[in-house]
């Protein structure tokens, strides 16, 4: 029993600050979108468009950081040191090179983006000044995955704490004085580029930069599967991004702002993922079969708490941010009447990442790859069907419905893998 409890302290002080790290790193995006809300639904529809391909071109970054974590806890469970450090630095070297190629593609195409999404053009001024930050994004989220990993967690959440707080000043100070969308797109690259230098400081002396063509290798292998994981899934949600903006500005507007309130519950869920990948790969870099089993046990009982403490959360901040978010009637109406169908998906999302976690942590990347593509199709398909009868909610049924089938297909999974002792 003491094993047990002492299991479940671990966990959490390893998941829980990296899921608060990434509510904060959504929170930093909700205050651009907060911040230029007064500017009225077609500004909101326009920024919330570019965020979505800004998202789309962190997966490469969340791709290498994933595969790195779960090289790096392997490598902890043996008790490698060196091998971790050199690791990481050769992880940076990917992420960089990645974000630069996936930088100048954006740039080739973004005079079609306007077009696509059907909104005002003011959104590629806002898209090419935070593609400035997203290198040293990318650095800073590699870093800090390495840092979180060994056990400063807390550090790395009192970092992105500070970024928030510099953040939430710097957009203020950009409305204040009528910079407008550009502002708070140069406040966003200035907390990005502030908080990479912050986490280089905190790692210099656990990450060494160099290549190392072994841990390239084993990095890229991992890589091609999360990226595809990745792309499916960001791109998926471009795509319906693109169905949705043709809904109205009204309509796309409310979906802009329960999205981004969305993304609190599924970057918490996500982040605390992220420990339990790194809990699961320690435990097999151990083989360990017991451990294994009682943590499989402890992660089972902290996903049953999210499932509900999750919704639960996102159910009062949609209600209490609901008016100060959207200023018009129209909007407001529609972004009320989808708060049942959000919160069901709050419900659904602990459990996803809980499964895929785990088959990350056992190196299954490719096989999270083909789900995530098969499950991406569906949802693009049955959105485009269900959205022409139903208008906006028929996304966000599509949404529980594709997650719910994810659920079923990583617990037939894991169930096998577990058996199997992998």
């Amino acid at each position: 029993m003491k094993k047990m409890d002492s299991l479940m302290k671990q966990q959490l002080e390893l998941s829980f600050p990296s899921a608060v790290e990434y509510i904060i790193m959504t929170l930093i995006s909700m205050v651009d979108t907060f911040a230029i809300s007064s500017l009225g639904s077609t500004v909101i529809s326009a920024v919330g468009a570019m965020a979505s391909i800004i998202n789309f071109l962190n997966l490469v970054t969340k791709s290498v950081q994933v595969s790195n974590n779960v090289l790096m806890a392997r490598e902890i469970g043996k008790n490698n040191i060196e091998k971790i450090k050199i690791t990481t630095g050769t992880a940076v070297f990917l992420a960089t090179i990645f974000q630069i190629i996936c930088i100048l593609i954006t740039i080739i195409f973004s005079g079609f983006l306007p077009q696509i999404f059907k909104v005002d053009r003011i959104c590629l001024t806002y898209l090419y000044i935070r593609l400035i930050g997203t290198i040293p994004a990318a650095i800073g989220t590699i870093l800090s995955g390495h840092e979180r990993t060994i056990g400063k967690s807390r550090e790395i959440m009192n970092i992105r704490t500070l970024s928030l707080i510099l953040n939430i000043v710097l957009d203020y100070l950009a409305v204040k004085l009528n910079y407008g969308v550009a502002g708070v797109a140069w406040a966003t690259v200035i907390i990005e580029t502030v908080n990479m230098i912050m986490i280089m400081c905190l790692s210099k002396a656990t990450v060494t930069y160099r290549i190392d063509k072994n841990y390239l290798k084993q990095l890229a292998e991992l890589c091609k599967y999360g990226i595809v994981d990745r792309i499916f899934d960001r791109g998926g949600k471009i795509i319906l991004n693109v169905i949705l903006s043709r809904l109205g500005t009204f309509e796309y507007a409310a979906h802009v702002i329960l999205n981004q309130i969305e993304d609190f519950a599924n970057d918490f869920c996500y982040g605390f993922g992220i420990g339990i990948t790194t809990s699961i790969g320690i435990a097999l870099g151990k083989n360990d079969p017991k451990e294994i089993e009682k943590l499989r046990k402890v992660i089972n009982k902290i996903i049953i708490i999210l499932a509900i403490v999750a919704p639960t959360i996102i159910f009062i901040v949609l209600i209490t941010c609901l008016p100060i978010l959207l200023k018009e009637p129209e909007p407001l109406l529609i972004a009320y009447q989808l708060v049942p169908l959000v919160t069901l998906y709050a419900i659904l999302m602990p459990i996803r990442y809980k499964y895929s976690s785990i088959t990350s942590g056992m190196k299954e990347l490719k096989f999270n790859a083909k789900v995530s593509g098969i499950t991406n199709i569906i949802k693009i398909l049955l959105a485009y069907i269900l959205c022409k009868f139903f208008g906006i909610s028929g996304a966000w049924v599509t949404f529980s419905i594709t997650y719910i089938v994810i659920i079923l297909i990583l617990k037939t999974r894991t169930d096998k893998l577990y058996t199997s002792g992998t």
